[in-house]
């Protein structure tokens, strides 16, 4: 029986259109008394009949006894069959619109009386189920009037399976990430498909209705056919055939559009053909007709399905549904695992971790902003970048314009869906990696050239590179032995995924990358919150040979930052030095190619060390160039390995400059020389006490004296690490030159930090998301900086590619001694608004004069880049000359542009 139509779903309907629901609900009708006189029929059949254990009791002796109490017995039978047939006279009136109120509530109550008996009977011994008006609503409806019980009903077995499920799934943490509970779900599958649980019960028809509120027109009550399949990608299942879920809708309604009963009809005619398509594959793939599978043949049919095969969740499914754990699923247990897969869209519990933290850090923003505690829409793309990388990008924005705009183009109604939970969240995930097999499967079959379903090494590094990846030997092949369980050298496509899933969770590096990059994110992290700042990073990369402004850090933060917290954990420390990489390879290549060697290709010997000097912009340690082949050629994975060995000397030999210029440390050596009166190489006791005033270093106190010998233990020890050794045999010695200069940069990392904490008290009172704040950051340096050249709205665009050597060679060479913090002038300011077309009127120009007086300025009277965002808060807040209008217009213009980039870029 159809759902009773809600009072608002005639709403905004064409005339012709009004007229074709009217007789369609006409027909609906005549249906509905039909499925009521066939009900009512099967009740009296079922009070008639006599059950097959049914016992007559004996209440006397003798013929005549019991012929009068099987009369007495016959009386009732009959009077049960009248209530049953005024029941159904009285139900028959209610179905007619005409019908009083009384008739109507007489014959709902007595139908509800009748349900709950015999509800009562099933519970007490099982029999055949009848037939009623829900059973068109059960899956394996075909058992339900066919004088067979469901498969497995009341079984023992399945008593034992779902006891034990419900222990495994005890220990899952899904509550804590805003999940649905699991076993709930397993409850109303074991009902619902094998059972006789109404599939549309009230939870599942809430769940309906937020999907149909999700994807419905901006105006209006109705969803457009042509959005159908994302809404039924919403709800889990897989559009393998977009002409199968067509010839389902059509058999709801004829129009384009559908209301809400209308796709509550079609959900549930959808969900029956899944399940039987589900039980034919099955078959299918159980080749030895076992009524079982095994893993082999599961991963098979999911792929068949359409599903995303990712073994560790495979492995931890099977750990909630196998109960024997002899990795054999009959179809009853491959329902149960479907479910289980689904549960969180097809992710391991760590990625889900991952991917939650993500979350969180968005949300963080939206509560900041007081804009709801869900994921914003617009937000969406950004999110899944964080989660998937610069490569997921078109399929990400793809998806973000998909939830915000229909089919056709307008915007969605989104009063229903102004943030997206994090279950939700997980479903948009799902599509980003559905998209990226798409992708993958796509350029796997393009270079399996000779069409057996396998690629080789050879073809796989192909496959990689016109994935957009530059691939190294040594990664190749250790992954290759993680993912080729048959150990033959080949990857089928299932194997070939899991290979991309891998080769991305280790970022591209070998093992001894990963482990080297670990060991120094745990070295600098030196208050063990597996997070590290801003000026922790700067130490990092400087440790790494890369001396990069203080500015610019931000800016690199920025671009891997994904749960925007304003530090860096080490996933995402990984990830700037995989773009960083990516870059660096290209430079590589580069110079590669000039000295004549070209991709897959090889370089004369005779060149290479030309070709290293051209990397290194400089000399070569000879240590280096030894390695060198005196003749012969050099692929380029050769030259890569030397050229990296070339770098990492110099890194080492120039450790001990703590990332200062050579001009910086000519001027570091002056001062030097300025304290060290006796001209010894060293400052003693005495001369360094002048030293320690001049840097603002306190000896007032015990604890100040303990703090700054501290410092000077710790310079001494960067020194050591760094080559140079304190000479112990100088007990007077205090510091030598080299420990100055380690000194100096403690002295100097300390001061950004007191700095950044005033900075972030008086950032907490701008209403600002951080992806705002990094934004105007890209957009205040560059107009301090350079005038406003060479602005790019992709500066920190999050993922983009990262060249940390042409980020150091952006400082100035004594920007670190310096100290000179970026300003904005008020003359630069204005140059700046009428770039942003903001049309400054001699009223707006006099209100904004006013304003700089009451904001943070540098000690050169300029805007700072806090009094900066103070003046941008206090423009958008009073709407200065139009200000928001012309920053939506623009937003707006930009959405448009990068997704029309992206959609033809895919």
């Amino acid at each position: 029986m159809r759902v009773p139509r809600l009072p608002d779903q005639g709403v905004g309907m064409s005339p012709a259109r009004r007229k074709e629901r009217s007789r369609k609900d006409s027909a609906e009708e005549h249906a509905a008394l039909f499925e009521i006189a066939r009900t009512a029929h099967q009740i009296c059949l079922k009070l008639t009949e006599k059950r097959p254990d049914e016992k007559s009791p004996r209440p006397g002796k003798g013929k005549a006894s019991r012929k009068s109490y099987q009369k007495k017995k016959s009386k009732e039978k009959e009077a049960e069959m009248q209530k049953a047939m005024e029941a159904w006279s009285r139900a028959t009136l209610a179905s007619v619109p005409e019908a009083d109120a009384k008739t109507k509530s007489a014959a709902e109550t007595r139908m509800r009386e009748l349900e709950d008996e015999m509800k009562e009977e099933s519970e007490d011994e099982p029999y055949t189920p009848v037939t009623s008006p829900l059973a068109s609503r059960q899956f394996g409806e075909e058992f339900a009037g066919s004088g067979e019980s469901s498969p497995k009903s009341g079984s023992k077995k399945r008593v034992t399976r779902t006891t034990s499920m419900r222990s495994t799934v005890a220990g899952r943490n899904d509550e804590s990430y805003g999940l649905p509970n699991l076993q709930d779900r397993l409850d109303q599958i074991q009902n619902t498909y094998f059972g006789k649980g109404d599939l549309m019960d009230e939870a599942t028809v809430q769940r309906m209705r937020t999907v149909f509120n999700r994807f419905r027109n901006a105006s209006g009550n109705e969803i457009m056919q042509d959005d159908l399949p994302s809404a039924v990608e919403f709800l889990g299942y897989v559009v393998t055939s977009e002409e199968a879920l067509e010839q389902v809708a059509k058999q709801v309604t004829s129009f384009k559009e559908m209301d809400f009963n209308e796709f509550l009809e079609f959900v549930e005619k959808y969900s029956r053909q899944q399940f039987g398509r589900y039980e034919t594959l099955f078959h299918e793939f159980d080749e030895d007709g076992s009524g079982e599978i095994n893993v082999s043949e599961l991963r098979k049919l999911l792929l068949s399905i359409g599903f995303v095969v990712v073994r560790q969740m495979i492995e931890e499914a099977l750990d909630v549904v196998d109960s024997d754990g002899n990795g054999q699923l009959n179809f009853e247990e491959f329902i149960y695992f479907l479910t289980v897969y689904q549960h969180t869209e097809g992710f391991t519990k760590d990625e889900v971790k991952r991917m939650h933290d993500v979350y969180k850090g968005f949300v963080a923003e939206s509560v900041k902003l007081k804009m709801g505690s869900f994921l914003r829409c617009e937000d969406l793309a950004d999110a899944l970048v964080a989660v998937f990388g610069l490569h997921a990008e078109p399929h990400a924005v793809r998806i973000g314009h998909k939830l915000c705009n229909n089919s056709n183009g307008g915007k969605r109604n989104t009063s229903a869906s102004d943030g997206l939970a994090f279950h939700e969240f997980l479903i948009f995930a799902r599509s980003v990696r559905l998209a990226e097999q798409a992708l993958y499967k796509k350029e796997f079959h393009r270079f399996d050239q000779d069409g057996s379903g396998n690629i080789n090494a050879s073809e796989l590094r192909n496959v990689l590179q016109a994935l957009g990846y530059r691939p190294m030997r040594v990664v190749i092949q250790e992954v290759l032995q993680e993912v080729d369980f048959e150990q033959d050298a080949e990857l089928d496509f299932e194997e070939f995924f899991h290979f991309m899933l891998v080769f991305k969770q280790r970022d591209g590096f070998s093992s001894k990358e990963l482990k080297d990059f670990k060991d120094v994110f745990r070295k600098f992290d030196r208050d063990q919150s597996d997070n590290i700042n801003v000026h922790e990073l700067g130490d990092m990369l400087r440790y790494l040979g890369f001396s990069v402004g203080t500015d610019n850090l931000y800016m690199l933060l920025a671009q891997v930052d994904v749960n925007r917290n304003g530090t860096l954990d080490c996933n995402e420390f990984l990830r700037l030095m995989r773009l960083h990489r990516e870059s660096e390879l290209k430079r590589m290549y580069d110079v590669f190619e000039h000295r004549g060697g070209f991709q897959d290709d090889e370089i004369s010997c005779k060149q290479v060390p030309a070709a290293l000097q051209d990397y290194m912009g400089g000399e070569v340690k000879a240590e280096v160039l030894q390695k060198v082949p005196p003749s012969g050629d050099m692929d380029f994975e050769e030259f890569v390995s030397l050229a990296d060995q070339a770098r990492w000397a110099k890194v080492i030999s120039e450790r001990r400059m703590a990332g200062f210029s050579q001009a910086e440390i000519s001027s570091l050596e002056e001062m030097f020389s300025h304290y060290d009166k006796d001209g010894s190489g060293d400052i003693d006791s005495f001369e360094v006490q002048e030293l320690l005033n001049d840097f603002g270093l306190k000896l007032r106190t015990r604890a100040e004296r303990q703090e700054v010998l501290d410092q000077l233990e710790e310079a001494r020890q960067l020194a050591a690490e760094a080559g140079v050794q304190h000479d112990a045999r100088r007990p007077k010695s205090m510091i030598t030159f080299w420990e100055l200069v380690q000194l100096v940069r403690l002295v100097k990392t300390h001061r950004a930090k007191l700095k950044e904490e005033e900075s972030q008290q008086l950032l907490q009172a701008i209403s600002f998301s951080k992806q705002e704040i990094d934004d105007f950051r890209a957009v205040f340096l560059s107009w301090a900086k350079h005038g406003g050249m060479g602005l790019s709205s992709e500066d920190t665009a999050l993922g983009t590619k990262v060249s940390l050597h042409e980020t150091a060679a952006k400082k100035r060479e004594t920007e670190d001694l310096d100290e000179e913090e970026p300003g904005l002038s008020a003359s630069m300011l204005q140059k700046l608004l009428r770039w942003l077309n903001v049309p400054v009127t001699m009223q707006g120009k006099e209100a904004l004069e006013g304003r700089l007086s009451l904001v943070q300025q540098t000690e050169k009277n300029e805007l700072s880049f806090v009094g900066f965002l103070q003046v941008m808060r206090w423009m958008l807040d009073t709407n200065f000359c139009g200000i928001n209008g012309v920053a939506q217009k623009a937003a707006s213009a930009a959405q448009q542009q990068l997704f029309a980039k992206e959609l033809q870029g895919a």
